[in-house]
């Protein structure tokens, strides 16, 4: 065979050889592509965001006072409308981004932090746990947006793959799975306006995946700690308020003295006749007369210098049952609660309180359930969590300021400090530690202002349908 012949008759083969090596790479490169493209999605998912469902309207338990019809016919249209406007001053106020509904999706070769990233404002921060597992592409190509901080990448040698860095956005690419990640471990965040409690969220997303992730923005508090010591005198204060009551008062600090020498007792007094108690560790703060119940309780707790005070009636009786040191046995083992309560005379009253916030036009709907309550206190029996308790009561004095009572109420005013603390005053009741009555006594001067009139309770009506954003109140 001529030698022109026989070169080409090898070179045709060896094209059909090369041809079929390079069909049947191809067949199986376009093979596993298309396996990969029928498991992905036919469009880009976003998980979704947002609230469940929109606020509705509540509805009203039988025999309910009708606050809005506590408001006067001639001025109901004019506080509606304040009240409309100062409740979307609160939403905005309590809202945040962090309370949206995120759903994490299913099958992501994503990797990111769920709960628990928090940062500082103006403090740039490390992400961490940002990665892409699982997953062969000839390139890798991840992006991320935030809506108020700005995303970097902390060397910035790698600027070659790093497009929007600085700004809300921030897109990698590598050719390395390896290196992409090695570049994920160093995306930082920075919210750069000061703000002490805020948030973001951030849109990690490759290819048809993405996932949302919450980052928690706080400027960390300084804490505020009190000094217990060795003496229930170094650890509870005794608050009371007086009016025209001082033979009731005296008897009250003579059962004290009897159990707890040393203990400070203070007394707000707002009697139109003030009389000076020189009792030892009696402190007594003198107010305008007829300021109210209140008032005086706000200006007692007020000057309280130790983490607990205890809560008394001026007409109360301390007896062998009184054992302020249970109480705060029960509180010191138990860091969250803010309040725990006992029984007067055997009295242990209680309450829960049903509350639902209802639309932002006509209010919540509130309940309050007399002797109520929810589980046993954990290694405490005798004590279960409640909502609200009786006036003998022995409480955390930073907790109990942040609530605060309402000054404006004078006569008609007990479970509207509970009310007010709903959700951020934890409250329990125990039945180990009781607290006596006084007999009552004829006293025609107090007599007059004990029993609050027709104005007072509409008063309070009218307060709760602005102050409470409540379209009703149901006692039972």
């Amino acid at each position: 065979m001529p030698s022109f012949g026989r070169a080409g008759l090898i070179l045709l083969l060896s094209l059909v050889i090369f041809s079929g090596i390079g069909y049947l790479w191809l067949s199986s490169y376009y093979m596993v592509e298309v396996e990969v493209k029928i498991e992905a999605p036919m469009k880009k998912w976003s998980p979704p965001t947002g609230q469940v469902k929109l606020a509705a309207s509540c509805t009203c338990p039988a025999k309910s006072y009708d606050l809005a019809g506590s408001i006067p016919t001639a001025n109901r249209e004019d506080i509606q409308k304040r009240r409309a406007e100062e409740y979307k001053k609160h939403q905005a106020r309590t809202s945040s981004i962090l309370n949206t509904l995120l759903f994490a999706p299913s099958n992501s070769p994503l990797q990111y932090p769920i709960q628990g990233f928090t940062v500082r404002p103006l403090v740039p921060t490390l992400i961490p746990g940002l990665a892409l597992h699982g997953v062969q592409r000839s390139s890798y190509k991840v992006s991320l947006q935030v809506t108020k901080g700005v995303l970097s990448l902390g060397n910035q040698s790698e600027a070659q793959s790093v497009e929007g860095g600085g700004k809300q956005f921030l897109v990698l690419e590598k050719l390395s799975l390896e290196e992409l990640n090695k570049l994920l471990a160093k995306v930082t965040y920075t919210i750069p306006v000061y703000h002490i409690h805020t948030g973001d969220l951030v849109h990690f997303s490759f290819e048809l995946h993405e996932a949302v992730f919450p980052i928690a923005i706080r400027q960390p508090t300084v804490p505020v700690l009190f000094d217990m010591g060795t003496n229930i005198s170094d650890q509870v204060t005794v608050t009371t308020k007086t009016f025209m009551r001082y033979k009731e008062l005296k008897v009250l600090i003579r059962s004290l003295r009897q159990f707890y020498k040393d203990v400070v007792l203070i007394v707000a007094d707002d009697s139109f006749t003030p009389e000076k108690i020189t009792e030892e560790n009696v402190l007594q703060y003198i107010m305008p007369g007829g300021q109210g119940w209140f008032a005086g309780r706000t200006l007692a707790v007020s000057q309280v210098t130790t983490k607990y005070f205890l809560w008394v009636d001026d007409d109360f009786l301390f007896t062998e049952k009184t054992k302020i040191e249970d109480l705060v046995k029960v509180m010191e083992a138990t860091p969250e609660l803010d309040v725990v309560g006992g029984s007067v005379s055997g009295n242990q009253f209680y309450f829960s309180i049903a509350y639902e916030e209802g639309d932002g036009d006509t209010g919540g709907c509130m309940e309050r359930k007399s002797n109520i309550k929810f589980q046993s206190l954990p290694n405490y029996p005798q004590c279960s969590i409640v909502n609200g308790v009786v006036n003998f009561f022995l409480a955390r004095t930073d907790a109990v300021n942040r609530v605060r009572f309402d000054p404006k109420l004078k006569r008609v005013a007990h479970s509207e400090f509970f009310m007010d603390g709903l959700g951020q005053l934890m409250v329990a009741s125990c039945g180990h530690v009781s607290i006596g009555h006084q007999p009552r006594g004829a006293n025609a001067q107090y007599g007059r202002f004990r029993h609050p009139g027709k104005g007072d309770v509409q008063y309070k009506l009218q307060l709760h349908y602005y102050k409470n954003h409540l379209q009703c109140l149901h006692y039972r």
